[in-house]
C-alpha cells in the first residue's frame, strides 16, 4: 500500500488557517498519484472565534469540510459547553464523517469509518470529572476497550491499516488513559495513532512498540504527513508558512457565514436599565439559581454594557463566554475563601490561558458582603464553572464540592433569557 496521510489537531477556529490548510491539501491530492487523506483530530471548533461561537462550533465545520477532510474526531470543545445535542449538528454541517467510539448512544457521529484498506476510529477524551454533575444522556464506553472493539470490526471489514485519531493527549497523567498508555495496549490491534488534545508537536512522530504516535501541534501551524509504503510508516510536520494563500472556497463561506450570523446577532433584545458588567451577572445568577449569594469573574467578560438598547451582537462582543451557570452549596468559611483568592491582587492580573490574554479580574460576590458571611452557616452560591469547579483556581479541589449546572445553557444564553423575561 503506498498512502499519504496529512492531518491536523487542535485547530481552535484559526479560519485563517484553514483556509491555508485547504490549499495545501488541495494540492497534494491534485499531485499525488497515489492516495492523499487528510484526517482531523479534534477541536476545530474555539469558543473565542466569533463564527465559531455563535453558531456552536457549526460554522468550523462547514470550512473544514471545504479543505478536502475526509474524515476527523469529536474533540472536546463544543459538547462539554453546549451538550451532546450538538453534535448532531456538526455531523450534518461536515461533510465528512464525525469520529467517536467511546460515547454510546450519541446522535450524529460514527465509531469508525473506512477507506479503502484503512480504517479510521476515533475516541475523544472523556471528563470523567464532569459525570457527577451532568445528565448527559449517553454511556461512556472505557477508552481501550472502545479502541479495541473498532480496531476489531475495521479488521474483520477488511482493514490492513488501523489509523486511531486520539482526542486523549499525549501525556495526561490525571486521566485513566492517553496515547502513549494505550499505544502500549494495543500493539497489533492498531497501526497509527493520531493525536491531539495536549497540542504536542512530534517532528517525526513517536513509536511505542509498533504503534506510529503522530501529532502536529496547534492552531494550524503546523501540517502533519504520514507516509504509508507497504508496512513502513514515516511521520514529519510541515510549518504551514504565511506565504500560503488561502483557499478562496474558504473565505467565500466564511464570508456566507458571516452573513447569516450578522443577522441572528442585530436582533434587538430589549433596554438595558443599568450597566450589564460581571456584577450585575452575579446577581443575575443568584436569581436564576435561587441561591443565597452569586459570584461572577471579571475577566469572562470583554467589555461592560452601558444602559440603553441591547442587540444580541452587542452581548456576544460583552460575553463571549460559553461557561454554564452552575450552583453549590459551601460553608461560609469556604466562600470567604473563594472570595478572598479572587480578589488576591496577584491572583487578579493572571492571565490563564482561558481567557485568551485577558487578566482574571474581580471577583464579584451579589446577595451578600463579604462581612456578612458566617463561616460556620452553609450558603447556596451560584456562578459559573469557572468559579465554582477548581479547575479555575477559584474554588479548592480539596472541598469536593457538588455543582449543579443549568446545562447547556452558557451565560450569554442565561443573560438574554433574563433581559428578555424583565420586557
Amino acid at each position: 500500500m503506498r498512502l499519504t496521510i496529512l492531518h491536523t489537531n487542535d485547530i481552535h477556529g484559526r479560519q485563517e488557517r484553514i483556509g491555508q490548510i485547504a490549499t495545501l491539501v488541495r494540492d497534494a491530492k491534485a499531485k499525488a498519484d497515489h492516495p492523499v487523506l487528510y484526517l482531523d483530530a479534534g477541536d476545530v471548533e474555539e469558543t473565542m472565534n466569533r463564527l465559531s461561537n455563535v453558531t456552536k462550533g457549526v460554522a468550523m465545520h462547514r470550512l473544514l469540510s471545504l479543505t478536502g477532510c475526509d474524515a476527523a474526531t469529536v474533540g472536546n470543545a463544543c459538547w462539554l459547553r453546549y451538550g451532546p445535542a450538538i453534535l448532531a449538528e456538526h455531523a450534518r454541517a461536515a461533510q465528512y464523517p464525525l469520529l467517536l467510539a467511546n460515547f454510546a448512544p450519541v446522535t450524529g457521529p460514527v465509531p469508525w469509518t473506512m477507506f479503502g484498506e484503512v480504517g479510521v476510529f476515533g475516541v475523544t477524551a472523556p471528563f470523567r470529572d464532569m459525570f457527577g454533575d451532568v445528565e448527559w444522556g449517553f454511556e461512556l464506553l472505557d477508552e481501550l476497550e472502545a479502541a479495541r472493539h473498532a480496531a476489531a470490526e475495521l479488521r474483520a471489514q477488511g482493514a490492513s491499516l488501523i489509523v486511531f485519531l486520539s482526542h486523549l493527549g499525549l501525556d495526561v497523567p490525571q486521566e485513566r488513559w492517553d496515547d502513549r498508555r494505550i499505544a502500549a495496549e494495543l500493539q497489533g490491534d492498531v497501526d497509527l495513532i493520531i493525536g491531539a488534545h495536549s497540542h504536542d508537536l512530534l517532528p517525526s512522530g513517536e513509536w511505542v512498540g509498533r504503534v506510529l504516535i503522530a501529532q502536529a501541534g496547534e492552531f494550524g501551524e503546523h501540517l502533519g504527513r504520514i507516509e504509508v509504503d507497504g508496512t513502513r510508516l514515516s511521520a514529519c510536520v510541515e510549518p504551514i508558512g504565511d506565504e500560503v494563500e488561502q483557499h478562496a472556497a474558504v473565505l467565500e463561506e466564511a464570508e456566507r457565514i458571516e452573513v447569516e450570523v450578522e443577522a441572528g446577532l442585530s436582533e434587538p433584545l430589549g433596554i438595558l436599565e443599568e450597566t450589564l458588567d460581571a456584577a450585575w451577572i452575579a446577581e443575575m445568577l443568584r436569581r436564576r439559581m435561587g441561591a443565597d449569594a452569586g459570584v461572577f469573574a471579571e475577566g469572562l467578560m470583554v467589555a461592560a454594557l452601558p444602559p440603553g438598547q441591547l442587540t444580541r451582537g452587542a452581548l456576544w462582543d460583552a460575553s463571549e463566554t460559553a461557561a454554564n451557570p452552575g450552583v453549590t452549596t459551601m460553608t461560609g468559611e469556604q466562600l470567604l475563601a473563594l472570595v478572598r483568592r479572587g480578589n488576591e491582587p496577584d491572583f487578579m492580573i493572571e492571565t490563564p490561558r482561558s481567557l485568551r490574554g485577558r487578566a482574571r479580574g474581580r471577583l464579584h460576590l451579589a446577595g451578600l458582603t463579604a462581612d456578612q458571611i458566617e463561616p460556620t452557616q452553609t450558603y447556596v452560591v451560584a456562578g459559573s464553572d469557572w468559579e465554582l469547579d477548581s479547575y479555575a483556581g477559584y474554588a479548592d479541589a480539596a472541598w469536593d464540592l457538588t455543582v449543579r449546572y443549568d446545562f447547556p445553557v452558557i451565560i450569554r444564553e442565561a443573560i438574554e433569557e433574563d433581559i428578555l423575561g424583565r420586557a
